[in-house]
């Protein structure tokens, strides 16, 4: 309108895009050295279909991760998922990377066959994180349960496994030595 009186009019077009529902579920704890990948789709799963998702390290979504699928650092990570028109929406990701358990190993004094000689005792595992569960294996990779860990009567490495609340393991060695007993023999002297 002029201050003469004259008026015109014209259309205008607003457009509202609809916000994305963006839906985050948190992955899983991993044990040291294992990643988490925040850029998984099980991650994102629910959310509108067709977003681009960016990630970061902070919520002001300044900071990106270097490596957002191979995370090593527990925390508070962010994402945000974008629709082709600009509309965005951004939410909290927690990330959980639980350290592996200090398993300290104290091998057992030698013993003289037939003894045996227990790994389950509370001295060869002293020293180790609290709370730990311990079983023993006769492999290294820790497959192959034995079956008298507090009656070993054969000299050998065997391994010790210390298991945390969360899953997480160490798996140490343990010497056992069992010595023969010494052979005696006796010559009766002649008689006279």
């Amino acid at each position: 309108t002029t201050a003469a009186g004259c008026a015109a009019a014209a259309p205008v077009t607003v457009v509202v895009n609809t916000r994305p529902a963006l839906v985050i579920t948190s992955p899983s704890p991993v044990c040291e050295p294992a990643t988490a990948d925040i850029t998984a789709a099980a991650v994102t799963a629910g959310s509108t279909a067709g977003l681009t998702y960016t990630y970061f390290t902070d919520a002001a979504t300044t900071n990106q991760p270097a490596n957002p699928n191979a995370l090593n650092t527990s925390g508070t990570y962010y994402i945000k998922g974008s629709t082709v028109a600009g509309c965005y929406d951004i939410k909290p990701v927690t990330v959980l990377i639980n350290p592996l358990p200090a398993v300290a190993i104290t091998n057992p004094p030698a013993e003289c066959a037939p003894a045996a000689v227990n790994i389950t005792s509370a001295a060869v595992t002293n020293g180790s994180d609290n709370g730990l569960v311990f079983s023993y294996y006769s492999n290294p990779g820790a497959t192959t349960v034995l079956a008298n860990p507090n009656a070993l009567n054969t000299s050998g490495i065997y391994y010790i496994k210390g298991a945390s609340s969360m899953g997480c393991y160490t798996v140490k060695p343990v010497t056992v030595t069992i010595n023969a007993q010494p052979s005696v023999v006796i010559t009766h002297p002649p008689v006279l």
